[in-house]
């Protein structure tokens, strides 16, 4: 029995193009009209197994609406995006529309068949996806702090960096940046994301490993980033639910996650992710002020319920003799103390202006050894706790 397609499309050129690819299809075109009236028509035909939709600059917010539309009443029919060229706005807009793949015309003609076919037997699997819902074995590894900070998204980069640096070939690290200032991430890796980490949330309950193929932005190093929009103004508009979903379908798609975030999510966000994350990392340095608010951010978690047994503390910046020792912050915060970390501050500077990470820029700087040993105990099975101390802390807890 032949698989009944149906190609949405102006031109025929399509559907002699895919009728000839081998797939053993039996292929209807339908011509462009509003979007009722082909849905309507595609109602009115007695079986559908796939639908190949065009995509154009004319037409493209109309041909995704039409995907949407028809996925909300045939989730289980796998479509693909078509096109005369590869247009990333084409793409990412066919995506986005729930298109599990994007085929470009007189593209890969040898192999089209043999593409085809895996879509029709990933879909028989059931979910909207193309497959049962991945598993959550990908660990996530938070890196938080309570107010804005440059040294949050340039911490993640770097452990980031440090894990992918070990992990096997067919493993991958993502690299998701929630902190403000806002971009950060992807401006010290020298990015030009066209996919921010909002458009994914948007787009959780359809993400799946074809997006992050087409959409996700993937660094030099082979990392993937998702990170804010650096124009973004005030605090990140973030769908709480949608959010803790991304995250748990990325940890089917990823085998490490790092994750930047601070005080300016809702309060619901940063529950849900310290009590979904492998290891949270509080990131504060020796002042005062940043290590009261950082205080009162873990105060506010335990208030919530979180026991943060699998939270420890970062120090930045270190520096001696200012007299608020790491570990003397680490009995305050009652964490574990996970890393002192300190760098020369013109390399550091020059890093993030640059776009290179300190890996590359600056070898020897001791922060790198510092990220790299913190990777490790990220990865171990206990975290380690400190001993407590004295100093400034009468002027820490009033």
């Amino acid at each position: 029995m032949k698989t009944q397609a149906i190609v949405i499309a102006d031109d025929p050129v399509y559907r002699d193009w895919l009728q000839n690819a081998g797939a053993n299809l039996e292929v209807t075109l339908l011509r462009g009209g509003g979007a009722a009236e082909v849905l309507a028509r595609i109602e009115a035909l007695p079986r559908v197994d796939i639908l190949f939709c065009e995509f154009d600059s004319q037409q493209l917010a109309q041909r995704a609406a039409l995907i949407e539309r028809f996925l909300e009443r045939h989730w289980q029919v796998p479509v693909v995006g078509l096109g005369a060229e590869e247009n990333p706005d084409w793409v990412l807009a066919a995506m986005r529309s729930g298109a599990r793949d994007f085929f470009v015309l007189h593209r890969d003609d040898a192999t089209l068949g043999v593409q085809i076919g895996r879509l029709l037997r990933r879909s028989l699997t059931g979910g909207p996806g193309g497959g049962p819902a991945a598993p959550k074995t990908g660990k996530l590894y938070a890196v938080l702090s309570s107010h804005p900070y440059v040294a949050t998204a340039f911490l993640a980069e770097h452990l980031a960096l440090a894990i992918g640096e070990t992990q096997a070939p067919n493993q991958r690290t993502l690299l998701i940046d929630l902190a403000t200032p806002a971009g950060a991430a992807a401006v010290f890796l020298n990015l030009k994301q066209v996919y921010s980490v909002l458009d994914a949330i948007g787009d959780a309950r359809r993400c799946d490993q074809t997006l992050v193929d087409t959409a996700f932005t993937r660094h030099g190093s082979g990392i993937y980033v998702l990170s804010l929009p650096e124009d973004l103004l005030g605090p990140p508009p973030v769908d709480v639910e949608a959010l803790l979903h991304l995250l748990t379908v990325l940890r089917g798609l990823f085998a490490n996650i790092v994750l930047a975030l601070d005080g300016q999510l809702p309060m619901a966000a940063l529950v849900g992710v310290a009590r979904e994350a492998d290891r949270v990392a509080l990131l504060s340095d020796q002042s005062i002020l940043r290590s009261r608010h950082n205080r009162h951010l873990l105060r506010a978690l335990r208030h919530e319920g979180c026991g943060l047994e699998n939270a420890g503390l970062v120090v930045d910046n270190y520096r001696k003799r200012l007299g608020l020792e790491p570990p003397n912050l680490a009995q305050l915060f009652e964490l574990p103390l996970l890393a002192v970390l300190h760098t020369e501050n013109l390399n550091r500077v020059m890093s993030m202006n640059s776009g290179e990470p300190l890996f590359t820029l600056a070898r020897k700087d001791p922060y790198c050894d510092g990220v790299r040993r913190l990777a490790e105990v990220l990865a171990a099975p206990q975290l380690k706790s400190q001993p407590a101390a004295q100093g400034l802390l009468a002027k820490l807890v009033r």
